[in-house]
Formats: structure tokens, C-alpha cells, sequence
């Protein structure tokens, strides 16, 4: 699996009000929003911010189970991108 569900809660305790999750070279790391015109994020994919992710899910303090729920939907998007 390429996003886990510690992803998704670095994503969401980050301080960063336009904190994104990304996928760039392998691994994944959780950045502003501006950083990702600079030459260490380009090229990055941009999985979903910190904004997107909460509307997503209505607001709510997520379990560790529904974090997990919620990495897993994302790695399944990105698999279905090659697909």
C-alpha cells in the first residue's frame, strides 16, 4: 500500500491550513500548498489536501480504522491511475 493510514493523520495534524499529501518518488510526504511549484515537489503527485480530505468526511475526528478506510480509497485511486 503506498498511502497508510499514518499518512492520512500526519495530513490531517498538520499545521498547515493548505496541507497537501503527495506521492513524489516513491514515498510520500505532507507539504503546504505553495511548496509544490518548487523544484524539490516538482513533478509531485498531489493525492488530496488537508481542506478536501475533511470535507470529505464531513469534519468528523476520524477513528483509526476509519484512517485507514480513508488511505486505502486514496492508494486505490492512485493504482486506477495507470489503470
Amino acid at each position: 500500500m503506498t498511502i497508510s493510514a499514518d499518512d492520512v493523520r500526519r495530513l490531517l495534524a498538520s499545521d498547515e491550513a493548505d496541507a497537501v499529501l503527495v506521492l513524489i518518488q516513491g514515498h510520500t510526504d505532507v507539504v503546504p500548498a505553495g511548496r509544490l511549484d518548487t523544484d524539490d515537489y516538482r513533478g509531485a503527485l498531489r493525492v488530496v489536501s488537508k481542506s478536501d480530505l475533511i470535507g470529505q468526511t464531513d469534519g468528523v475526528q476520524l477513528s483509526e480504522q476509519q484512517m485507514a478506510e480513508e488511505a486505502a480509497k486514496l492508494d486505490s485511486e492512485i493504482s486506477n491511475l495507470g489503470a
